[in-house]
């Protein structure tokens, strides 16, 4: 049985219809990657998944047991921990203080979350010279890791991450993915990314989104391998070709 299950999933922002009737699933322990032009609804699946968007249709399913329309707080209780577009780091806080806040859903100790922060710094060491330095002090790419380490203070099960490598320089992309490789090893990733080949490369599985639906899926080498595939969706232009539009959903 697949981990997190998505079925016939939408959702509407008022007269905007965001999603119309999404499906797909994520096994434990593989990272997949949602991919897509600005607006195809990939953040707003995210959304969904972890409470910040109500589901007008459909159903969420996680280990199992049906997760739609419940809260965030709940959301996170159960094991799915979300780092959002935009890293929304406290600029007020230090880069410590800021990883600890997610584990504050488990309601540790002060001093075991301290510790568990300190540890995070093994596996993000480019920002561990800044544990004491506050927020606002660091660059686009130390503020993403700083996100991350965040969302996995939370010991999710399956972690969302939405645009991970979004204004960040080629040099520190590579290494916001290597660090997800490392990720993969204990946790679940749901992964959105614009960047197709950077978000392929770390995926067993690839979608393609496109103005709230599902239209293509399948194993990354299949996607990449596909010319009109590639150049339609995969960092190109123009419609389906009719080849591309008839190739099954996997």
């Amino acid at each position: 049985m697949a981990l997190l299950q998505i079925n016939d999933l939408h959702v509407r922002y008022g007269e905007i219809v965001a999603l119309q009737g999404v499906s797909f699933d994520v096994a434990e322990g593989q990272v997949v990657t949602l991919l897509g032009a600005n607006g195809a609804g990939k953040s707003t699946t995210l959304r969904a998944i972890s409470g910040l968007a109500k589901p007008t249709q459909g159903d969420i399913l996680y280990d199992g047991k049906s997760i739609a329309g419940l809260g965030p707080e709940a959301i996170v209780r159960m094991g799915i921990s979300h780092v959002p577009e935009g890293r929304r780091v406290f600029p007020g806080l230090t880069v410590k203080e800021n990883i600890m806040l997610g584990g504050s859903n488990r309601r540790a100790a002060k001093a075991e979350l301290s510790r568990e922060a300190d540890a995070m710094f093994d596996l993000f060491p480019d920002i561990r010279k800044f544990a004491n330095s506050l927020g606002w002090t660091l660059s686009g790419g130390q503020l993403q890791m700083v996100a991350v380490a965040r969302g996995l203070m939370a010991k999710p099960r399956l972690l969302l991450l939405d645009e991970p490598s979004l204004g960040l320089a080629p040099v520190i992309v590579q290494a916001v993915f290597r660090i997800i490789s490392e990720i993969r090893r204990t946790t679940t990733v749901l992964l959105v990314e614009q960047n197709a080949r950077m978000g392929l490369s770390v995926a067993d599985h690839g979608y393609v989104l496109e103005t709230g639906k599902i239209v293509l899926g399948g194993k990354p080498d299949e996607l990449w391998g596909n010319e009109a595939i590639r150049a339609a969706y995969l960092g190109g232009h123009g419609k389906v070709p009719k080849e591309a539009a008839a190739m099954p959903h996997l």
